[in-house]
C-alpha cells in the first residue's frame, strides 16, 4: 500500500474540519522513523491480512495497524484511523499549542506537529524506560517539538493511556475554549474517549467512541469509572471542578460522580 493510499484508509471516515490536513499528515511522516529497528511485530486490521505478522520492509508498515513497543506491557503504537478519528474530532488546527503524554516512540507527536506546523507547538512526555531515550530521539529534528514542558497555555492536550485523572497542571493551563482529550477507563482500562473544554463558569464534558487503552502507571480506580452506563455528554459547573481539583490533578471521575448526583 502507498503512503497515500494508507492515508486515504486511515481517514476514510473523517468529514470536513481538518481532515484534508490530516491526510497530508499521514501520507508525508514517515511511519518507519518512528519505531525501534525491524523485524516489525504488528497487528494488522486491514481486510485481506492476518491478526498478526512479522514484517522487515518499511513499506509493510502503510496499513492501519498496531505495532508493539513493549509487548509484555502491552504497549503500541496505537491505531491510526482511531487517532485520526481523535484528532479530527476534537478539531486539532495549525498554530495550537499541543501537550502530548504517553507517546511511545513518537509517531502520532509527529503527526500532531506536521497539523499545527510551524507556527504551532508540541510538547511532550514518554515516561517508559523503555521509551523515553528513543522518543526523544526519534523527534529531536523536529524543530517545533519540545521535551521540556514550560508551563506553557495550551489549545490541545492528548493523554495516551487510560486514566480517570488528569495532572492538574495540564487543566490549570488549559486555554479557555482548550480541549483536554483522553480515554476515560475502568482499570481494566475499557472505557471511551472524552474532551473536556474548558470555559469560564464550566467544563463541557464530551463523550466520544469506545476504545481499550493500557491504564496509566498511577491509575486511580473509582467507582463511577467501573461503572460507565451513565456517561454521557453534559456541562460540568465550575463548583464541582473545584471540589475534584486539587493541587496535584484533577479527579474526573469524581467531578461526574458530583456533576450527577445534582443533576
Amino acid at each position: 500500500m502507498s503512503e497515500n493510499a494508507y492515508a486515504l484508509e486511515v481517514c476514510y471516515n473523517l468529514r470536513g474540519g481538518n481532515r484534508a490536513l490530516l491526510l497530508d499528515a499521514f501520507a508525508n511522516v514517515r511511519k518507519e522513523d518512528f519505531l525501534f529497528p525491524p523485524p516489525w511485530y504488528v497487528a494488522i486490521t486491514t481486510p485481506g491480512y492476518g491478526r498478526r505478522a512479522v514484517l522487515r520492509d518499511p513499506a509493510e508498515l502503510y496499513q492501519d495497524m498496531l505495532v508493539e513497543l513493549v509487548p509484555e506491557d502491552r504497549i503500541n503504537t496505537g491505531q491510526p484511523s482511531l487517532w485520526a478519528q481523535i484528532f479530527n474530532w476534537s478539531d486539532l488546527k495549525p498554530g495550537m499549542t499541543v501537550y502530548e503524554s504517553g507517546s511511545g516512540l513518537g509517531y502520532f507527536t509527529a503527526i500532531i506537529a506536521h497539523i499545527v506546523g510551524p507556527q504551532g507547538t508540541v510538547y511532550f512526555d514518554e515516561p517508559h524506560e523503555k521509551l523515553r531515550d528513543q522518543c526523544r530521539k526519534n523527534l529531536q529534528g523536529l524543530a517545533n517539538v519540545h521535551a521540556k514542558y514550560p508551563g506553557t497555555s495550551l489549545d490541545r492536550t492528548y493523554l495516551c493511556y487510560g486514566t480517570t485523572t488528569i495532572p492538574a497542571e495540564l487543566y490549570r493551563n488549559t486555554k479557555m475554549r482548550g480541549q483536554i482529550v483522553f480515554p476515560f477507563t475502568d482499570s481494566w482500562g475499557h472505557g471511551y474517549f472524552v474532551i473536556l473544554k474548558r470555559k469560564k463558569k464550566s467544563c463541557d464534558l464530551k463523550v466520544g467512541s469506545p476504545c481499550s487503552f493500557v491504564t496509566s502507571r498511577d491509575y486511580k480506580n473509582s467507582a463511577f469509572a467501573n461503572e460507565l452506563a451513565d456517561l454521557h455528554d453534559m456541562t460540568i459547573d465550575n463548583r464541582f471542578v473545584e471540589q475534584a481539583l486539587d493541587n496535584t490533578e484533577l479527579d474526573v471521575a469524581k467531578m461526574i460522580d458530583l456533576a450527577l448526583e445534582a443533576s
